[in-house]
């Protein structure tokens, strides 16, 4: 049988080494938040300066499908008449 010092012993050493387990998990919660909250800084900056650069409407162009690119495929047989244009899809599935 165990003697009552060496339980007492035996808790308090659990104790310190849960205390120390959770010290460390406290700080590196801490950390962990700090560098979340340091890369959405760095985000918000960063955003911050491409918003404000200037920037050229995008050049509009027609789509070009893989079927409208030439011949080879399995299904071209070369004597279609000419493409109609693309019609969007106005239905997902």
């Amino acid at each position: 049988m165990e003697s009552v010092d060496a339980r007492d012993q035996t808790r308090r050493r659990q104790e310190r080494r849960l205390g120390r387990l959770r010290r460390r998990a406290a700080l590196g919660s801490a950390l962990g938040f700090a560098a979340f909250l340091g890369l959405a800084a760095q985000h918000a900056v960063g955003s911050g300066k491409r918003a404000a650069a200037p920037t050229s409407p995008p050049v509009s162009r027609p789509a070009a499908y893989f079927d409208q690119q030439g011949d080879g495929f399995a299904f071209d047989d070369g004597s279609s008449a000419p493409p109609l244009p693309p019609v969007a899809q106005t239905n997902v599935s």
